[in-house]
């Protein structure tokens, strides 16, 4: 499928299920004269069939599949622990920053918003190529994630509930947990929010609650 030479290029391969989007990607990555598209997919087994014989450097993805296929965070998991190598920069419409944590925390190594500008793509397979992590979305354009983008799924679940003003026992309860577990997954949030009591862990989870309720 290249036109160009892969030697001494950046090796690039593509899944959107969208052919629209496909074309418009394949455009924009043709105007980089050192990046090689190796192929251009709209399944995830069409896509996955092809690392198991052609070389690629970094994985453009996008988070929304087709109606069957798998989704995005699923995808990461299994590349990463087939090809650990290989760079993966996750494109979405959806930017909300839990589930770029979570595509990150699975080893994803970068994450493009669509409501971004083209050039965001290039930018973000340099970087991630060189190892860099690459994250654009919403406002933000950043080499690191907000902190409660870094809360697991438990975590967070835990902390919004703080949030509201349960107490651990509250909370224990509602999730039928014991409260040593909670209270380990409270110290956790804290650790890695940077706050050291509740006054400050109340400031840093409350705007941001709020303002997903109002979103």
């Amino acid at each position: 499928m290249p036109t160009r030479s892969a030697i001494g290029s950046l090796r690039v391969a593509l899944l959107d299920d969208h052919a629209l989007v496909r074309k418009g990607l394949e455009a924009e990555l043709a105007k980089a004269p050192e990046i090689v598209l190796v192929g251009s997919y709209g399944s995830s087994v069409a896509f996955r069939n092809m690392l198991k014989s052609m070389p690629v450097d970094v994985a453009l993805i996008d988070y929304s599949l087709g109606h069957g296929d798998m989704d995005g965070l699923a995808l990461v998991k299994q590349l990463v622990a087939a090809y650990p190598s290989l760079k993966i920069l996750i494109v979405s419409a959806y930017d909300d920053g839990v589930m770029v944590g979570n595509l990150i925390n699975a080893g994803a190594s970068g994450f493009v918003a669509k409501s971004r500008e083209p050039e965001e793509i290039i930018r973000g397979i340099k970087e991630v190529h060189k190892g860099e992590q690459y994250l654009a979305y919403t406002q933000t354009v950043s080499k690191k994630l907000p902190a409660i983008a870094l809360l697991s799924p438990k975590e967070y679940e835990v902390a919004r509930y703080i949030a509201e003003g349960k107490l651990i026992k509250e909370i224990a309860e509602m999730l039928n947990k014991s409260v040593k577990t909670v209270s380990s997954q409270k110290t956790s949030v804290q650790s890695k929010l940077g706050v050291k009591n509740d006054v400050e862990l109340l400031r840093a989870l409350i705007p941001h609650f709020e303002s997903i309720g109002r979103s």
